[in-house]
């Protein structure tokens, strides 16, 4: 019987369906998304592609998905009604914050409003010391009378969060025990549950989003998987996590924290993989969509996992891939400021209305409308599925742009893609070159959409000398689905100054970390022969105010790994600051555990089959580069074998995205049906533009 795996990823436009085959063949679906309730898109891409197939819905055997609805939840601040129970005299630690101030020179610079009001922060008499020694034990009595005060507000979840419960969570495990009696299924998050870790604010500023966000992420995975039930689909449903692992259905419905930035995780899975088998060992992604366009390094042939970060101006501490993420996309829409200088983003047109171009009711010109003015994209879309209305798009871009800018149509086309490269330009220089890494020693490889539009135009002004055009960019995020293991992460706070470090004591932590994991890899029928146990220490230098994540051996603690992880922190110090203490002190702040499994990824991206190296293009387009229309050759991706070459200008059209080849920019297929871009520098492509007729 024929079988597939699906990997499902919900974009801002569009959401994207990968199947593959028990015998590695990849097949493709794309369809627009359905913001109202994401389940229904993903159910309508999952039908397409099974249609286009004519297979039935009994043959697939296990789904991943990538959703954004725990991130749209925090970004259009939509989430549950929540309330806050945390020890008293603290209610207010969520407001205060920390002192650091992103916009250090802004005297009107606000912070975001606390996604609880205070009226909502409700305090509990109970205390715990710092060393885990209960001072006072929790008052059970004036807990319940909290909550049902509470009940009676409206209130939808509740997060609870007690000083120093990550060292010991007995009094936390008492008021959830004493909610479960009022309300047995309410949700509730438990900070010693979603973070066991010390910083009060980000543990109870993780526990609170985790709380706001969870009764939307429950309903959206129940009626997804409803959905899938109904038209007879049972196979297990897995959810794509931050850190680039799978987790079930049932842990992301109650860890919906984690899934915040599910949606950008599986391309950087799939590129991490495509490292793994390309010389291509350092790579940058850019993930450009309808909406967003996402940043993230591959060096190494491994992606960088951070255990803090800020989503849309919120400290959150838990494991997740390293990106970064500005509004830029296929829908960014255009507009002029009060200055009457152009602009572009962060507002999108998103899926609905859309670009102009798409007839879907859209009223201001977006990029996409631009690159359809210009002809980089021609007057359809996913393989003629969607007809394009360049005559509308080129009307929005005069009537509301061109004319007071007293500019002709394609200048203004132009200088849209110019402000939205700079605004990638510059999310990408804050992954590379403020980190002290070179972009010019790395690929770019982009996907999404609207990626490989704009990748020749972006590697260029970074002086990247190759790009890299993945096949079926436009649905790569939902391949690297399907090559995530199973992960879990697990951590502990250890903080322990050097002269006070006991290894017997630091493997006996580890040993209960995998006690732990090895609990949640049962309760999720995962064999423990398929999984890896990674471990890691967060260190830094006594005194500092934060850490650095240092890999350790999975080997019993002894003077040799600690030797081992001090040279291992001094290197990684040096790197990422310029600098090294050899001689002074260290602190170790907490021990982490990663548990990964071994996918099955031997069949996945088969080599394709060579031609002879001669292709032509299926037709001529006039194409706007540089303030000129160039004759350009359009090819069909379909089309293009192993070893085929072509010099641009040039347009390769798939089925879900559309990749520009500039002037003088030479292209090679390789073995793997890789579009490899050898780009040429600014003076070779203005050369080729003004000998052009």
């Amino acid at each position: 019987m024929f079988k597939l795996k699906l990997g499902v990823d919900v974009g801002g436009t569009f959401t994207d369906v990968v199947g593959i085959s028990e015998e590695g063949k990849v097949y493709f679906a794309k369809m627009p998304s359905t913001p109202q309730d994401q389940s229904i898109g993903v159910l309508n891409g999952i039908k397409s592609l099974l249609s286009s197939l004519e297979v039935p819905a009994d043959c697939v055997t296990g789904v991943a998905h990538g959703t954004t609805v725990a991130t749209n939840t925090l970004l259009e601040r939509n989430g549950a009604v929540t309330a806050l129970i945390t020890t008293k005299g603290f209610r207010d630690v969520l407001h205060i914050g920390r002192q650091s101030r992103p916009e250090l020179y802004d005297l009107h610079a606000r912070k975001p409003e606390p996604l609880i009001p205070r009226y909502l922060r409700r305090e509990a008499d109970e205390r715990t010391l710092h060393t885990g020694a209960i001072l006072a034990n929790l008052d059970v009595n004036g807990l319940k009378q909290t909550v049902q005060e509470l009940m009676k507000e409206g209130v939808e979840s509740i997060a609870v969060c007690f000083l120093h419960s990550y060292v010991n969570a007995k009094n936390e495990c008492k008021a959830l025990k004493a909610i479960r009696e009022i309300a047995p299924d309410f949700p509730v998050s438990v900070s010693s549950e979603i973070l066991p870790e010390f910083r009060e604010f980000e543990r109870m500023n993780t526990t609170v989003i985790n709380a706001y966000v969870q009764p939307r992420m429950q309903r959206y995975v129940s009626q997804l998987r409803g959905r899938l039930d109904e038209n007879g689909m049972s196979a297990p449903l897995t959810i794509m996590q931050s850190s680039g692992g799978m987790m079930t259905d049932q842990v992301a419905a109650s860890r919906s924290v984690n899934t915040l930035l599910s949606g950008p995780a599986g391309g950087v899975l799939a590129a991490e993989f495509l490292s793994k088998i390309t010389p291509y060992h350092n790579i940058i992604t850019g993930d450009l969509g309808g909406t967003s366009f996402d940043v993230a390094v591959v060096q190494n042939g491994n992606i960088d996992i951070a255990s803090e970060g800020m989503i849309e101006g919120f400290h959150v501490k838990f494991p997740h891939i390293d990106i970064t993420t500005i509004g830029a996309g296929g829908g960014s829409i255009a507009w002029l400021d009060v200055g009457g200088a152009l602009r572009v983003g962060p507002r999108s047109a998103g899926a609905v209305p859309g670009p102009v171009c798409y007839s879907k009711g859209g009223i201001d010109p977006t990029v996409t409308d631009a690159h359809a003015v210009l002809g980089r994209v021609g007057g359809e879309l996913l393989g003629g599925k969607m007809k394009l209305d360049v005559p509308a798009a080129r009307a929005a871009i005069e009537e509301k742009l061109a004319k007071n800018l007293n500019m002709i149509v394609e200048e203004v086309a132009e200088g849209i893609l110019r402000v939205a490269n700079a605004n990638m330009v510059r999310a990408i220089r804050v992954m590379t070159v403020e980190k002290g890494i070179d972009p010019r020693k790395f690929v770019l490889l982009p996907y999404g959409g609207a990626g490989a539009l704009h990748a020749v135009d972006l590697a260029r002004t970074l002086e990247i000398p190759t790009v890299v055009i993945p096949i079926a960019p436009g649905n790569f995020s939902a391949f690297g689905l399907l090559v995530a293991p199973i992960r879990y992460d697990e951590v502990c706070t250890y903080r322990k100054h050097q002269k006070d470090i006991s290894y017997d004591c630091m493997e006996q932590l580890f040993q209960q970390l995998e006690k732990t994991a090895r609990q949640e890899m049962a309760r999720d029928e995962v064999a423990e022969d398929t999984v890896t146990f990674r471990r890691k220490a967060d260190i830094r230098y006594f005194g500092q105010a934060y850490e650095l994540t240092i890999p350790l051996p999975n080997q019993k603690i002894d003077e040799h790994v600690w030797k081992g992880l001090l040279d291992d922190f001094s290197t990684a110090h040096e790197q990422s600051y310029g600098f090294k203490k050899e001689n002074d002190p260290i602190e170790v702040v907490s021990l982490r555990l990663s548990v990964v499994g071994r996918a099955d990824n031997d069949d996945l991206y088969a080599k394709g089959e060579r031609g002879d190296g001669k292709v032509m293009p299926v037709t001529i387009r006039k194409v706007y580069f540089m303030g000129k229309w160039m004759e350009a050759g359009i090819y069909n991706r379909d089309l293009l074998k192993v070893g085929d070459t072509f010099v641009g200008p040039a347009i390769v059209e798939e089925t879900g995205a559309t990749s520009v080849i500039g002037p003088s920019d030479k292209v090679v297929v390789d073995e793997r049906k890789n579009l490899i871009i050898e780009v040429a520098d600014n003076a070779s492509c203005r050369a080729a533009v003004d000998a052009s007729k």
